[in-house]
C-alpha cells in the first residue's frame, strides 16, 4: 500500500514504475517488474509507506516495505527531511504518471487534529498529524493522554510509520522492530511466503556447491531422513541387485488422486486437461486452477518449457529435466558409483523428485566410507554437485519443502505441521549460515525474513483469523491467503449464516473476487466480479459445472458474473476490519511462472 498525492510526481524511463535501486534486492528484474506493475495499476485512494531515503532537491528517493526505492519529484516545496517514514495517497494516475501526496498534507486544515496536539502539548507535524488522523480512523480516543501514550510509542520506533504504530496497538499486537517491519510489508502487501519459495531454494542449491559438508547440512536440513525402503533398496542395488522403485511418478499420481480425487484429472489426457478451468473458484481440496485452458495443457506435458521457470517446483523428475539433463545426471551418478539399475530409473523418468534425491543423500552416505578410489569419488562428487541438473534437483525439492500442497490445506493439523516446520527449518538455516560466515548474505537475510514473517502471522492469529496458504499448484509456486473476518456475537448465536469473500489474482484470468453467502439450508448465492472484461463469457460458461458440483455435496447455488476494476488486497481488508464490519473469507492466490 502507497500513500502518496499530488504535491509529488512518479517517474521513470518508459513510464510509470519505479527505479529499484536499493541493497540486494535492487539489482532484482523480478522485483523492479513487480513494483512497476503494482504502480502502473494503483487506483486513486490507495495508500502505502515510505522512509525518505534520499533527497536531491524537489527530487526525493522513498524506501518502501520491501527494501526497494521509488524515484519522485515534489511539484512543490515541501518540509520533508531524510529519514522520515511517512504515509501517502495516490491522488492521481492517467497518462503515465502517478500524482503523490504525503498524507499529512490532507490533515494541516483539521481544526480537529489541531486542537488535540495542541491540549495535549504536541507539535504539528506530519508524524503527529498522521498518528492523529490515524487514531481517529481506528476509533481510539484523542484525549490528552491518549496521544502522549502513543507518541511515546511513535517516537520509540523511529523507522515504523506514525499509522503502523497506531493500528498494531489497536490490535494489540506487540510491538517491536521486527513485528513493525513485517507489519509494513503486509500493508504494502510484499509479505508472500511463496514468492520467497523460488529464490531462497536457489539460494541454498548454490551454497550446496561449496562443499560436500555444505550440501550435506543443507540435504540434512530442508529434505529431512532418507526412509528405510530406499536404503534397503539401495544396499540391494549396491551388492548387485535390481533397484525397486519405492514411490514412482505413477504411484505419485495414484495417491494424489486418493487424496484429492477431482484434484488431479487424467494428467496424461490434454483434453481433460482442458477442462480444468472449469472450477474456477471451487475445486475439490482448495485446488484452484493458475491458468487458462491452453496453460492448464501445457504445464501437463513433459518437455514444456512452461515447466522450466524460475519457481517450477514439481514430483516428476521428467518434468523437471529433459531427456538430456536426466541422461547427464544418471551418467554423474554411474561415475560416483551408483549402480546401472539406480540410474536406469532416473534416465527414464520413473523416480520422482523426491526419490532420487534421496537415493543421492543415501549413496553419499554410503560410497563416502565405502568406495575403492576415494580421490576418483571426490572428484566425481564435486562434478555431481557442481551440475546443473543437481542443482535443480536440490532447488525443486526445497522449495517444494517451502510450500504447502493444496490437499493439505484441509486439514488443520496439516497446515500447523507445514508452519511448524517452516520455522524450525528456517531457524536451522539461520544457524548454519551464521556459523559458516554467511551470516550477512542476501540469503540470510531472506531466511530471517521468512522465520519473521511466520512468526508474526501467530501474532496477528491473536486479531485476525489470517494464514497465509503458500501454495504448491500446477508445477509452480503460487500465493493465497485466507483471513475470515469473525462476528462473535453471530458466532456466537451459531445462526448458520456465513458470509464470504473469495479474491483470486491469476495470470490469465485476471483478478476476480468471489462473494458468496450462504444459508442454513445449504442455498449458496454467489457473486463473481472480474476486472477483465474477456473472462466475464468464460466464467459465466463454466458456472453450470460448479453448480453441478455443489448440487453433489446438497447444495443449491445460484449466482451472477459482473465487471469491477477496483480490488483490495488482503491485507488492506484485514487492518481495515473496524471500518468495514463484514463477515468475510478472503483466499487470495497469484501463479508464478
Amino acid at each position: 500500500m502507497i500513500r502518496v498525492n499530488q504535491n509529488s510526481q512518479l517517474i521513470q524511463q518508459g513510464g510509470v514504475g519505479s527505479t529499484a535501486q536499493t541493497g540486494a534486492v535492487g539489482s532484482d528484474p523480478a522485483l523492479a517488474y513487480r513494483i512497476s506493475n503494482a504502480l502502473r495499476y494503483m487506483n486513486v485512494g490507495d495508500t502505502f509507506t515510505g522512509k525518505i531515503a534520499g533527497m536531491n532537491g524537489q527530487q526525493i528517493e522513498l524506501l518502501l516495505a520491501d527494501k526497494s526505492t521509488v524515484g519522485a519529484k515534489l511539484s512543490q516545496q515541501m518540509a520533508l527531511k531524510v529519514g522520515q517514514t511517512m504515509s501517502f495517497e495516490v491522488t492521481g494516475n492517467a497518462a503515465g504518471k502517478v500524482q503523490l501526496t504525503p498524507l499529512y498534507a490532507n490533515l494541516d486544515g483539521s481544526s480537529a487534529i489541531e486542537k488535540a496536539l495542541d491540549a495535549a502539548e504536541l507539535p504539528l507535524d506530519a508524524r503527529t498529524s498522521e498518528m492523529v488522523q490515524s487514531m481517529m480512523e481506528e476509533g481510539m480516543s484523542i484525549d490528552s493522554k491518549s496521544l502522549q501514550d502513543m507518541m511515546r510509542l511513535v517516537n520509540a520506533n523511529p523507522d515504523a510509520a506514525p499509522s503502523t504504530i497506531v493500528q498494531m496497538k489497536h490490535f494489540d499486537i506487540p510491538i517491536n522492530e521486527s513485528n513493525t517491519e513485517q507489519y509494513e510489508l503486509y500493508r504494502s502487501n510484499s509479505h508472500q511466503i511463496a514468492s520467497e519459495a523460488g529464490h531462497l531454494a536457489e539460494g541454498f542449491a548454490e551454497l550446496a556447491k561449496e562443499s560436500p559438508s555444505m550440501n550435506r547440512e543443507i540435504l540434512n536440513i530442508f529434505t529431512g531422513d532418507v526412509p528405510e525402503e530406499v536404503r534397503a533398496q539401495l544396499k540391494n542395488a549396491l551388492d548387485g541387485g535390481e533397484y525397486a522403485p519405492v514411490r514412482s511418478v505413477e504411484q505419485s499420481v495414484i495417491q494424489n488422486t486418493e487424496q484429492n480425487p477431482e484434484a488431479v484429472q487424467t494428467a496424461d489426457d490434454p483434453e481433460a486437461a482442458k477442462t480444468l478451468p472449469g472450477q474456477p473458484a471451487l475445486g475439490e481440496g482448495g485446488n484452484v486452477p493458475a491458468e487458462a485452458p491452453e496453460a492448464g495443457e501445457a504445464s501437463r506435458s513433459r518437455g514444456s518449457e512452461a515447466l522450466y521457470g524460475e519457481h517450477t517446483v514439481t514430483e516428476d523428475l521428467g518434468k523437471l529435466l529433459d531427456e538430456n539433463g536426466r541422461q547427464n545426471l544418471s551418467g554423474r551418478m554411474e561415475d560416483l558409483g551408483i549402480p546401472s539399475s539406480v540410474t536406469e530409473q532416473v534416465r527414464s523418468g520413473k523416480l520422482t523428485t523426491a526419490e532420487t534425491l534421496d537415493i543421492l543423500k543415501a549413496s553419499f552416505e554410503e560410497l563416502s566410507k565405502t568406495a575403492p578410489d576415494k580421490e576418483k569419488y571426490a572428484s566425481s562428487l564435486k562434478g555431481l554437485m557442481g551440475s546443473d541438473e543437481y542443482g535443480k534437483l536440490l532447488k525443486n525439492e526445497i522449495a517444494g519443502k517451502l510450500l504447502m500442497k493444496p490437499q493439505d490445506v484441509v486439514s488443520r493439523e496439516k497446515v500447523q505441521e507445514y508452519f511448524e516446520r517452516v520455522l524450525r527449518d528456517t531457524a536451522k538455516a539461520g544457524e548454519l549460515l551464521n556459523a559458516t560466515g554467511h551470516g550477512d548474505t542476501t540469503l540470510a537475510k531472506g531466511v530471517q525474513n521468512l522465520n519473521r514473517n511466520v512468526d508474526f502471522m501467530n501474532q496477528i492469529n491473536q486479531a485476525f483469523t489470517y494464514i497465509q496458504l503458500p501454495l504448491k499448484m500446477n508445477d509452480m509456486a503460487q500465493h493465497g491467503d485466507l483471513y475470515v473476518y469473525t462476528n462473535k456475537k453471530k458466532l456466537a448465536e451459531k445462526d448458520g449464516n456465513v458470509s464470504a469473500l473469495l479474491h483470486l489474482e491469476m495470470k490469465t484470468l485476471g483478478t476476480m473476487d468471489i462473494h458468496v453467502r450462504m444459508n442454513p439450508e445449504g442455498n449458496v448465492k454467489t457473486n463473481f466480479i472480474l476486472q477483465k472484461e474477456e473472462m466475464l463469457d468464460f466464467i459465466a460458461d463454466h458456472l453450470p459445472e460448479l453448480d453441478e458440483r455443489l448440487k453433489k455435496r446438497g447444495y443449491s447455488m445460484s449466482s451472477n458474473v459482473s465487471l469491477n476494476r477496483e480490488a483490495k488486497t488482503v491485507p488492506e481488508i484485514m487492518f481495515d476490519q473496524g471500518r468495514n464490519m463484514r463477515m468475510i473469507q478472503h483466499t487470495s492466490f497469484e501463479a508464478k511462472a
